[in-house]
């Protein structure tokens, strides 16, 4: 009978779970439904709050493999990364370009 080696079982698992999370709060975010709808339900400044703090969550789901040297293939977690920052940023960018659209039309 062989031994089950369950460390490897619980890595690859606990990888793959804060990927996945972190993919989905990202396919959330970056959806223009997402944003609409926080900003609909919370108001503006919370919904930006929200939006930001969920991008936020998935940085840190993404970190948490990264720390304990559970990811093998470090660019996705790199790249899920600098997409939530882009998510993060998304709401002041947004702000900010309706800004110079007002000026310049």
């Amino acid at each position: 009978m062989k031994n089950i080696d369950w460390k490897s079982i619980f890595k690859s698992t606990a990888n793959f779970i804060c990927f996945a999370l972190s993919l989905i709060l990202l396919i959330y975010n970056i959806s223009i439904v997402g944003f609409f709808y926080l900003l609909v339900t919370y108001g503006e400044t919370q919904g930006t709050m929200i939006y930001s703090l969920i991008s936020v969550a998935g940085i840190l789901l993404v970190i948490i493999p990264l720390v304990f040297k559970l990811a093998r293939f470090k660019f996705y977690y790199f790249a899920l990364i600098g997409l939530h920052f882009f998510a993060a940023f998304l709401p002041i960018f947004m702000r900010n370009m309706s800004g110079v659209f007002d000026k310049v039309l």
